[in-house]
């Protein structure tokens, strides 16, 4: 008889997909392309403040705004770090741009790891993707996952500004919901792969909560590290896709 996959096998799900992906050597090129993709979309950012806002935001900062300055020599240091102070700005944005996007982009790549981790478990062929269904489907990953948890997350906190003492309560119950959210994204990939509509995936994963809360809680708390969330996606997405077997088999 075959032991039940619970929350305990979904907690430790990152562990046994990152040694799938140590000891196959031909998965390492893939599992590489979310990081990179996220470094080039941040040097992007970088470069495009730098060359347009930086010199935008030094012209606008001058004349009448710098009159009640005293000092001739601090008029001309507000500008320059109000620049430099605007690119570190879009530089942050770009930081929290660049990780979705990254996940997007980097779907072809995510959907090869799936087949691998799939044909080390053996599981039933299924028909290739193109390359634009690939990408429809990194970017249907994440905009669900925002779509279940996000309106939920911005209520709970809202709740909090107005009335302050349930932030004990409300701060796990969010922390819940976008682990939940991170546990739909990574599930998408294997379940929209196998041909499953957003109401089968739903019905799999509340059906099979406690591993999905298990899993999703293991990847939220590696996902508050920064960079993590890039980093580990590779790693998700095949932890997602050795559970989905765990689960069917079981």
């Amino acid at each position: 008889m075959r032991r039940a996959v619970g929350f305990g096998k979904g907690f430790t799900a990152p562990f046994a997909a990152f040694g799938l992906i140590f000891r196959t050597p031909r998965a390492w090129p893939f599992a590489v392309v979310p990081p990179i993709v996220f470094g080039l979309l941040e040097v992007l950012f970088v470069i495009a403040a730098w060359h347009y806002v930086r010199p935008w935001v030094r012209g606008a900062v001058t004349g009448a705004w710098l009159q009640w300055l005293y000092f001739d020599s601090v008029k001309a240091l507000v500008p320059e770090v109000a620049s430099v102070g605007a690119v570190l700005l879009a530089a942050w944005l770009g930081w929290r741009l660049a990780g979705p996007a990254a996940g997007m982009l980097s779907a072809p790549a995510l959907e090869r790891l799936v087949g691998m981790a799939e044909a080390e478990l053996r599981t039933p062929e299924r028909p290739a993707l193109g390359f634009w269904t690939e990408l429809w489907c990194g970017m249907r990953s994440m905009l669900l996952g925002l779509a279940l948890t996000l309106p939920l997350e911005i209520l709970l906190t809202l709740l909090e500004i107005v009335f302050p003492p349930v932030a004990p309560l409300t701060t796990p119950l969010k922390f819940i919901m976008g682990a939940l959210g991170v546990a739909w994204g990574l599930f998408d990939y294997p379940l929209t792969l196998r041909g499953m509509r957003a109401r089968e995936r739903f019905a799999f994963m509340t059906a099979h909560f406690s591993v999905v809360l298990g899993f999703g809680i293991a990847f939220a708390l590696l996902f508050l590290v920064p960079c993590f969330g890039t980093l580990m996606l590779p790693v998700g997405v095949v932890a997602a896709t050795q559970l989905y077997w765990a689960i069917t088999r079981a």
